[in-house]
């Protein structure tokens, strides 16, 4: 099955956070389909989190988690992402 890379927007006070997941899905509809599913519980304290569109919004709409983008990718692609965004070089 074929890997998706999921960029996932979260809103909050106006700030602006992005997080990124990698998924195995077997199309993208799969794909865009578990993606809402985790985003659905991506705030654990809010247990009634109101449906917008692509996303979910928390805390009587103080948070929006929205879905940015789905991708195509591999885990080698996504692996070098996160290295290259989380690696200080010095030199």
């Amino acid at each position: 099955m074929p890997d998706y890379w999921i960029k996932i927007n979260e809103t909050e006070d106006e700030e602006l956070k992005h997080h990124h997941y990698l998924i195995t899905a077997r199309d993208e509809s799969e794909a865009k389909k578990s993606a809402l599913k985790f985003m659905e519980r991506f705030i654990d304290d809010d247990e009634h989190p109101e449906k917008i569109e692509n996303g979910f919004s928390f805390y009587n709409k103080a948070v929006f988690v929205r879905l940015a983008a789905i991708k195509k990718t591999t885990k080698e692609e996504f692996k070098e992402f996160l290295l290259k965004t989380h690696t200080i070089d010095m030199t």
